[in-house]
């Protein structure tokens, strides 16, 4: 039996936007305490609703039954390079939470039907969203209890496979302990991260 089908709409290849410097110098004021250096120029922006959201799915600052695993899901947003210096910033205006992945207290998997919600979930926000459309420009999961925050290979494997271009993010967090790390690119190197006040 042939079967056919329609194509209702084609999307190109997600590119980086051009770098503008007043991105930066807009943000600067609203950093919060809750930053972390390292020596990349590249830099990863969390918006108070992308810490929000995270925060509130991981259980942020508390020791709960639910937060005892990892949990995770992907940030959305847009990357920008600049041309000049070769530095890529990524701004996460939001997140999305991976609630139906399974997790333990030493790995978190987000099998076909959890992809499937928060794609369709991104889909529902660019249906609402009047200015650009978002992207996937990274993912964040959590090192519960004594671990620290560190990519591990598991999480080298899935940068590398599911967000292996240099423009996209990982976020590695314990909630118990309060710290957090920001990764970018398909090598996950540490980049600076900030998070922003409002």
């Amino acid at each position: 039996m042939k079967k056919s089908f329609n194509i209702n709409k084609t999307q190109s290849v997600y590119g980086l936007l051009e770098y503008d410097d007043s991105l930066v110098t807009d943000i600067e004021d609203r950093y919060s305490s809750n930053t972390q250096n390292s020596e990349s120029s590249n830099k990863l922006f969390i918006s108070k609703k992308a810490r929000d959201t995270i925060f509130e799915h991981i259980g942020w600052s508390v020791d709960i039954d639910r937060n005892s695993v990892e949990q995770g899901g992907i940030i959305i947003g847009h990357s920008y390079l600049d041309e000049k210096t070769k530095d890529i910033s990524g701004i996460a205006v939001g997140a999305i939470p991976a609630t139906t992945a399974k997790g333990s207290m030493a790995y978190l998997e987000f099998d076909h039907n959890t992809w499937k919600l928060m794609i369709d979930e991104l889909d529902l926000i660019n249906e609402n969203n009047q200015e650009s459309e978002l992207q996937v420009i990274g993912w964040y999961h959590t090192h519960p209890g004594r671990l620290s925050v560190f990519m591990s290979s598991t999480d080298l494997n899935t940068q590398r496979k599911m967000f292996s271009m240099e423009w996209q993010f990982a976020i590695v967090l314990n909630p118990q302990k309060e710290v957090w790390r920001a990764f970018n690119g398909s090598e996950a190197k540490e980049c600076n991260g900030y998070m922003l006040k409002y």
